[in-house]
């Protein structure tokens, strides 16, 4: 299993990405006399995020495989920062917010490896979809961590995740709407990095029995690429 220390080697990366989404952003949506975030308040912000890890991480529960493993802890990385904010005296929605465009900065980057693997594989949009799904299908959203059933799309990738252990582990903390904004609202945009567009009517996050994904392809299939 994926141990606390390696989730704090990211601790470089996790501070680029705070200090690109969070630095000279509102201290508040409705107070502007409260300022704007300078890079020193974040760099503490991320500090007392790590401090609130230390505490957190012991009792993340333990998973079935290394994807699910490393995602439970990352989302624990996100509460720990929610916390952080929260304690500064920013209101949770907002808090949420900059939670999720920090992540995205992460996110964002972690989605360029299947799209330019999969350019180099195909020409065609669909075959070009089907494997940058399947790629984080395989790790870290993948089986036994995940339950899914595959649904048939022809014009990319669909299937239902049945069980998601960030879901499960942030509701355990109330903070499903957390879930929703750092991890299930992102998905949309990661589509489109992908060449596409995601299709989705609920989550397990926002209530609902299954998360129902169906990544399509922007263009149609190419014959023979």
């Amino acid at each position: 299993m994926i141990p606390v220390v390696a989730i704090k080697l990211l601790k470089p990366w996790v501070r680029w990405a705070a200090r690109a989404a969070i630095v000279g952003r509102s201290r508040s949506r409705e107070d502007p006399r409260a300022g704007r975030f300078t890079r020193a308040e974040v760099d503490q912000l991320v500090a007392a995020a790590w401090t609130n890890f230390d505490r957190l991480a012991p009792d993340v529960p333990r998973q079935p495989s290394l994807g699910s493993r490393q995602n439970v802890l990352l989302a624990c990385l996100t509460l720990s920062m929610l916390e952080a904010l929260t304690a500064e005296g920013v209101k949770r929605d907002y808090a949420i917010e900059l939670v999720g465009d920090a992540c995205w900065k992460i996110y964002a980057q972690w989605a360029q490896v299947p799209r330019l693997t999969t350019r180099i594989l195909s020409r065609d949009p669909v075959r070009r979809m089907r494997a940058s799904v399947g790629m984080f299908l395989r790790y870290p959203f993948n089986r036994p961590g995940y339950r899914r059933a595959d649904v048939p799309e022809p014009l990319g990738r669909g299937f239902d995740i049945l069980y998601c252990p960030i879901a499960e582990y942030l509701a355990a903390h109330d903070a499903s709407d957390l879930a929703l904004a750092t991890w299930c609202n992102l998905d949309f945009q990661l589509a489109r990095i992908w060449g596409g567009e995601l299709e989705r009517h609920g989550t397990i996050a926002g209530g609902a029995e299954r998360c129902d994904f169906r990544f399509r392809a922007a263009g149609p299939a190419i014959p023979g690429r």
